[in-house]
């Protein structure tokens, strides 16, 4: 057990602090060793901006709907919920994201919580001081596979015009619209705690390398891995235009979110875990674990002297290590763990 009360002596200037989630995005060894990519030019961008980037970080949990909760709540999913092992529903995460123990934590600090629209679901976090999104209505994937596959299809345009309707183009703006808008939060007064989850490089492979729409032949879908519709090398080929693209995004929004900041803020740019193209989601054996739970993180810690973060940290230490050092808190630093799931249906079933 632990306590999240807030200290009575706080910094007279609080960060602001963005948690920006990059689904999938692997660490650069993976990436070296199973793509053949070398992206040294961006890690040394960042650690020539200041960020500390751990060689050898590794995510918690396999999937975005584990990994990203228990971040978000400094423990691991079985200690949050005792007992959910049998559970088949992914949407009983979603609660732990909205009213998360970092969330709440930095309100009681006295922070605005901002966030940003996403089209999964789970981690739309619309309980936030301000949420921007480009659209009013949002459609869930339930509601978005009804007018996709049924003959509510014909209205599709209309629907468009009104609501978000998640297609290749849709995610694409979506996308780009989470750039944009990370770009123009500092110009908000006061102090924020700023949640983005960017749906790339996961799939669907939307983007080339200089920004252009793909539109790819088996239509929008998050499918990842084994579920993937493509073939290894379609895998490799967009999931690494993807990320180049979005490097140069990130670039652009860092620059921007440090240019305009009023004192310099906490930057975490973190995958939730690894890239998928090894990945069975049926079987641990045939999966390759490296790939999957090696995930690349940056960290932007201003007005620290000594280097908190641990070469080898997982996610579910990251805001322990965050509050320890800007709230006084005390937490201890959990053991890293790696779990992957039994099967697809009862994903909260894992082996470690």
């Amino acid at each position: 057990t632990y306590s999240l009360t807030v200290p009575n002596s706080l910094p007279n200037e609080k960060p602001d602090i963005y948690y920006i989630i990059l689904d999938g995005y692997g660490r650069s060894d993976i990436l070296q060793k199973y793509y053949l990519f070398d992206n040294s030019d961006f890690i040394s961008y960042l650690t020539q901006k200041g960020f500390i980037v751990p060689s050898n970080i590794y995510s918690n949990y396999a999937k975005t709907s584990m990994s990203v909760p228990s971040t978000l709540n400094l423990k691991y999913i079985q200690d949050i919920v005792p007992g959910i092992e049998d559970s088949l529903f992914w949407w009983l995460m979603n609660p732990f994201i909205q009213e998360s123990y970092v969330q709440s934590f930095l309100k009681d600090a006295g922070y605005q919580t901002i966030s940003i629209a996403t089209d999964w679901d789970i981690t739309n976090n619309t309980e936030t001081d301000l949420y921007f999104s480009p659209f009013n209505i949002n459609l869930t994937e339930f509601e978005a596979s009804l007018l996709a596959k049924t003959q509510l299809s014909i209205f599709q345009p209309l629907i468009s015009k009104i609501a978000f309707v998640p297609t290749s183009k849709s995610h694409r703006d979506l996308v780009l619209y989470n750039f944009e808008t990370l770009s123009k939060i500092p110009n908000i007064s006061g102090s924020k705690f700023v949640f983005a989850h960017i749906v790339a490089p996961h799939p669907p492979f939307v983007f080339d390398r200089k920004g252009n729409l793909i539109e790819p032949d088996y239509g929008f879908s998050f499918n990842d891995a084994n579920d993937f519709p493509g073939t290894y090398e379609e895998y490799r080929t967009g999931y690494l235009e993807q990320l180049e693209f979005v490097n140069i995004k990130l670039q652009q929004t860092i620059e921007s979110i440090l240019a305009n900041s009023k004192s310099p803020p906490i930057i975490i740019l973190i995958a939730d875990h690894g890239p998928g193209m090894l990945t069975d989601f049926t079987s641990s054996e045939n999966t390759c674990l490296e790939e999957r739970f090696s995930i690349f993180a940056a960290f932007y810690l201003p007005g620290l002297e000594d280097n908190p973060i641990p070469d080898d940290i997982t996610p579910v230490n990251v805001f322990r290590i965050i509050f320890n050092e800007y709230f006084s808190t005390d937490l201890p630093i959990l053991e890293n763990r790696s779990y992957y799931y039994f099967d697809t249906i009862k994903i909260y079933h894992t082996e470690d």
